[in-house]
């Protein structure tokens, strides 16, 4: 009787761990070429593989999870579709990946994935598209890696707390246009890739907003970093051995060095907003670059040069420049030039921060200055700049205006009180 009653408790136990352990697998390997497999609302532990052109899409609340030694999801050869779930790998091995993808022509869309290492590995895996997606890590690993993956668009991702946000290493005319990077090492890192777009993007809260190492051809288009800041060796882009790279229409705000421009040549800035960092732009043994048409403002230190030459700025904006246009054709006639007698002064001494604009370290500047191989110099600043830095700058005048007045309520506060004692 025990026997009997104990093989009906088996038979019905037997299917359920079946259900649960080969599901979705089960699902793709019997699916036809361009099908789409719905999976239900629920939470799945396992790993799959997608090898055909199907699509795989999650139905509500639908989590994907596996703390394997292998990636949850790996896609292979040609037109896979994954959208719709959340994918988390919570395994600790350092290679440890959510999504491995290679191959041609996927499309990955609407994906919260969490990791403890790497988001997704693109691995000569071309002409793909990710987007509306989001990768949240723990600072160990890349939100997104490409190796030798091109024409690959990265749209609309939102990637928090990896090591890198979108790292390509020998990967050429990717696009990646409105994605949001942040407390991160670099929001994008390109290296040995060439052709590629930077386009609407916003890096912030990163020590890096993003690197150009040995590329060529970039555009830097319309982007905003701000905030990278937290490291002696932070910057909103770094050029690094690149070349040809079109940076135009960006913002950098609050940074600590804008632009850092080192081994770079042939590089070309126009348009862009420099604000409020410490040191808008910043070139080391760089020569042949040019910057017309950008915008500088509040920043601690303009601009310098370290054994670099022949770099052009010409009709630029440069709030500190003395100003007078007798011939109306919008350009001063007084040349700038751009000394950064207070970086190299508070390089040796960091304590003199705290008499920025103070009359005393301006006269010394005006006294002492600058070697000439660390002067940028401007023919023809602008006398103008855009409206968007204008009213930036009059609620930054408005604060300016209220602190003063709180000073002089308190000095007369303070005044009037010693007098009635």
């Amino acid at each position: 009787m025990y026997y009997i009653l104990f093989l009906l408790l088996l038979s019905f136990c037997l299917p359920a761990v079946s259900e649960a352990t080969g599901t979705l697998q089960s699902k793709i390997d019997e699916a036809p070429n361009g099908a789409t497999i719905k999976i239900e609302e629920g939470e799945y532990e396992e790993t799959v593989i997608i090898s055909k052109p199907v699509t795989l899409e999650g139905t509500g609340k639908v989590l994907l999870r596996s703390c394997e030694d292998k990636p949850v999801v790996t896609i292979l050869n040609k037109g896979v579709t994954l959208k719709n779930m959340m994918v988390e790998h919570c395994g600790s091995d350092k290679e440890d990946t959510a999504i491995y993808v290679t191959g041609s022509h996927h499309i990955l869309e609407r994906l919260n994935i969490e990791t403890k290492h790497l988001g997704i590995i693109l691995d000569h895996a071309n002409d793909m598209t990710i987007q509306d997606s989001e990768i949240i890590g723990i600072n160990r690993g890349n939100g997104i890696d490409l190796w030798k993956s091109n024409r690959n668009k990265f749209e609309n991702l939102t990637i928090t707390n990896v090591s890198d946000g979108i790292y390509l290493e020998q990967s050429d005319k990717n696009i990646l246009r409105g994605n949001n990077i942040q407390k991160s090492r670099y929001g994008m890192h390109l290296m040995f890739s060439n052709d590629n777009i930077l386009d609407e993007n916003v890096s912030t809260l990163n020590t890096t907003g993003t690197e150009l190492m040995e590329s060529k051809r970039t555009v830097v288009s319309n982007n905003q970093f701000s905030s990278n800041n937290n490291s002696v060796n932070a910057q909103g882009l770094l050029l690094y051995l690149a070349s040809d790279t079109e940076v135009t229409g960006n913002e950098f705000i609050s940074n600590r060095v804008g632009i850092f421009i080192e081994k770079a040549e042939n590089n070309r800035l126009k348009s862009n907003k420099i604000m409020d960092n410490f040191t808008g732009i910043q070139f080391l043994k760089s020569n042949g670059n040019k910057a017309m048409n950008n915008t500088f403002v509040g920043n601690v230190n303009d601009a310098q040069a370290i054994d670099s030459s022949n770099n052009q700025l010409d009709g630029n904006y440069w709030d500190s420049a003395s100003k007078v246009d007798l011939d109306g054709n919008g350009k001063s006639d007084i040349v700038y030039t751009a000394d950064p007698y207070f970086l190299t002064l508070t390089a040796d001494v960091p304590e003199y921060q705290l008499f920025f604009q103070a009359p005393g370290i301006i006269m010394l500047q005006n006294m002492l200055k600058s070697p000439f191989e660390q002067l940028l110099i401007d023919s023809a600043p602008l006398m103008d700049m855009t409206m968007e830095v204008e009213k930036e700058q009059s609620s930054s005048f408005s604060l300016w205006f209220m602190s003063a007045v709180m000073i002089v309520a308190s000095c007369s506060l303070f005044i009037f009180g010693r007098k009635k004692r």
